[in-house]
């Protein structure tokens, strides 16, 4: 776990973590909380469960581990960790010792979410947990389905979460009461959809896309689904980026698109013919996209234009966040770490109209523009013919030695 100065770029200071998942961590007043553990994959995903995934489901609005593992004193090193399970850790800030630990039942993907005093965790046998922040003290966990992937997204009052089938069955989008984990309500789409992504949450609406090339709006209040529309093709399963200006996703193609939030009607889309790695980011003005190799594309959010673009590694820009007036890339490749990017006023900016859009003016110019040279070349290759060929004179020739090829067919036939 590595802290980096937003300012300069360098390393603050580095905390271990035993090997696991990488997984988004999050700030709660003084404490950082992260998983670690759990290796490289998912007992679930393996098809050999774990111990503790073997046990009954907690029901909901009960604590089924209601006494954390917890350490008496803060530890400069990790845990012990399995290869099949995750532990939920919480470190402080300003000094970088552990303050508390919890075990959980299963590998975790989630990341942490953190929702004022809450902390929300959840892990590939389905369960989600609500942990108190300072303390470690876990309130509740319940069993949601199969698998719980995705990140996870939050309201004052619920905690929203894709919960996708182990081999077959139908995924849902899942709401659950902040205070006690009880079901509000669960989403199911209809037609073949295997896999939902993660959500986020806008006014009264929850944003998400689907494993059937679609990104779809529900209700917060109870579930319906308000509208669905298409992609070009299927996304990475990031949450949709949600701001002012719109809703926007990306496909695995490298298209970018904005719906609009209340109706789902496409405003525009922006080809960057660039494999996609995440969901976009938005900021105030423009909408931000890594790319597999090692591109950041930013498009203007109201004209879907791209203005800027630039070459930040040598090999897949992963994530993006922002912070202030500074946008965080994250990336592998030969020296793989982070990049900080703010906006430069004396920069040149790019007006860049997606290789898609219909331009049938600017077509019929191309067409004209790339006619005309052909035409002059046969006209001046027809002018050199002819010069070299001569040209016939036909009044000098005798007409006794003209030959009308009609009288010739006349006296030949019988």
């Amino acid at each position: 776990m590595t802290a980096v100065d937003l300012t300069s770029g360098a390393a603050a200071w580095m905390a271990p973590r035993a090997l696991g998942p990488s997984a988004p961590a999050a700030v709660a007043g003084d404490l950082l909380l992260f998983l670690e553990g759990g290796g490289d994959e998912s007992a679930s995903a393996s098809g050999t469960p774990s111990a503790s995934a073997s046990s009954a489901p907690a029901t909901p609005g009960t604590s089924a581990n209601p006494t954390p593992s917890t350490s008496p004193r803060a530890s400069a090193t990790p845990a012990p960790a399995t290869a099949t399970t995750s532990t939920l850790v919480a470190i402080d800030l300003a000094t970088q010792e552990r303050t508390w630990t919890l075990a959980l039942s299963e590998v975790s993907h989630t990341g942490v979410l953190v929702t004022g005093e809450t902390a929300i965790v959840g892990t590939d046998d389905g369960q989600i947990t609500a942990v108190d922040a300072a303390t470690g003290k876990q309130r509740w966990s319940v069993d949601a389905g199969d698998h719980v992937l995705a990140p996870m997204a939050a309201t004052a009052e619920l905690i929203l979460a894709s919960v996708r089938p182990e081999t077959q069955g139908t995924p849902s989008l899942v709401a659950l009461r902040l205070g006690d984990g009880s079901e509000a309500w669960r989403y199911r789409p209809t037609g073949t959809v295997f896999d939902l992504g993660g959500p986020s949450v806008a006014g009264d609406l929850v944003y998400f896309v689907a494993s059937d090339d679609s990104v779809r709006a529900v209700s917060l209040a109870d579930g319906s689904q308000r509208w669905a529309s298409l992609l070009y093709t299927p996304t990475e399963g990031s949450p949709p980026a949600v701001s002012g200006e719109g809703v926007f996703v990306t496909d695995q193609s490298g298209t970018i698109y904005r719906f609009d939030p209340a109706t789902g009607v496409e405003s525009w889309r922006f080809a960057t013919n660039r494999h996609a790695i995440g969901g976009p980011v938005a900021t105030p003005d423009a909408v931000l996209q890594p790319t597999s190799d090692g591109m950041i594309v930013g498009i203007d959010a109201t004209t879907g234009h791209q203005v800027w673009h630039a070459s930040v590694a040598d090999a897949a820009v992963i994530g993006l966040a922002v912070s202030g007036q500074v946008v965080v890339a994250t990336h592998t490749g030969t020296a793989p770490g982070f990049v900080g990017l703010q906006t430069d006023p004396s920069a040149a900016t790019e007006d860049l109209v997606s290789p898609t859009t219909p331009d049938p003016g600017g077509l019929l110019l191309a067409w004209f523009a790339a006619a005309l040279p052909i035409v002059a070349a046969l006209v001046l290759a027809g002018r050199a013919l002819g010069a070299r060929m001569g040209t016939p004179d036909l009044a000098a020739a005798d007409d006794e030695d003209l030959v009308d090829p009609w009288e010739t067919d006349t006296e030949d036939s019988p």
